[in-house]
């Protein structure tokens, strides 16, 4: 997982502050917005229109939706599909080109998008630092004893270790929803191993979901360390 470091066209108007490709495979894209420069017109100029669930909604959440719209559209134009409007299938879930495996998460000002053709189940995340008292008060739910021991030997405080496997966590879940379409809890899948230096980790399911996904099976993945928040991704063979 590198962070993308080629610029895409810029946006006028101060909402999009910047957007970034790295054109490996998968394809990873970041976003940046300022959602106090949102506005309404905006969805119309640029050929996004707001569906009708989202019109009434709050602007934090109109100023996620065109945001993350307009980066996925620019990821899709990679793949040679123009003008691709990312819409939602009824469990809210994404409806991506056929033949393209993708995920997009989005915190608080940031986006991250990942696709690629192969036949891969993808899934990405990112996370702002939750506080000490977040991570403490989460930690019976989200992480078993083993994880806790092992998140302890990072070289970073409690709190932003148990963000980082909130996210792997995330990033799993999201990678295998389109398999599977099934719930899974914190406890469905265990942190393995961590390799800090190449910022890798191995996640293991404890529950068998399907025969393509048994307990023990081993997923792959990746993360970037930034100054507020961490990006994760897992990918798996299909």
């Amino acid at each position: 997982m590198h962070f993308p470091d080629q610029p895409l066209p810029p946006v006028s108007g101060g909402f999009i502050l910047s957007r970034l490709l790295h054109r490996g495979d998968p394809l990873l894209a970041v976003g940046y917005f300022d959602p106090q420069h949102y506005h309404d017109a905006l969805a119309e100029e640029w050929g996004l229109p707001l569906p009708e669930r989202l019109q009434r909604a709050v602007v934090k959440r109109r100023a996620e939706y065109l945001a993350s719209r307009l980066l996925v559209r620019a990821v899709m134009a990679e793949f040679g599909i123009e003008d691709f409007i990312l819409s939602n299938a009824p469990d809210r879930s994404p409806c991506w080109p056929a033949g393209i495996q993708a995920s997009l998460s989005h915190t608080t000002g940031t986006l991250i998008v990942a696709a690629t053709r192969q036949n891969l189940a993808i899934g990405v995340d990112v996370e702002q630092w939750m506080s000490e008292t977040t991570a403490r008060e989460t930690a019976a739910y989200l992480m078993n004893a083993q994880e806790q021991q092992l998140l302890g030997t990072l070289p970073v405080p409690f709190h932003a270790a148990a963000t980082l496997l909130f996210s792997l966590k995330e990033s799993l879940y999201k990678a295998l929803w389109p398999q599977l379409h099934q719930l899974m809890d914190f406890t469905d899948a265990a942190l393995e191993a961590v390799d800090w230096a190449q910022r890798r980790a191995t996640l293991r399911l404890t529950q068998t979901f399907s025969t393509g996904f048994p307990a023990g099976t081993l997923l792959q993945a990746t993360f970037l360390w930034q100054a507020d928040q961490v990006m994760t991704q897992v990918t798996h063979p299909l």
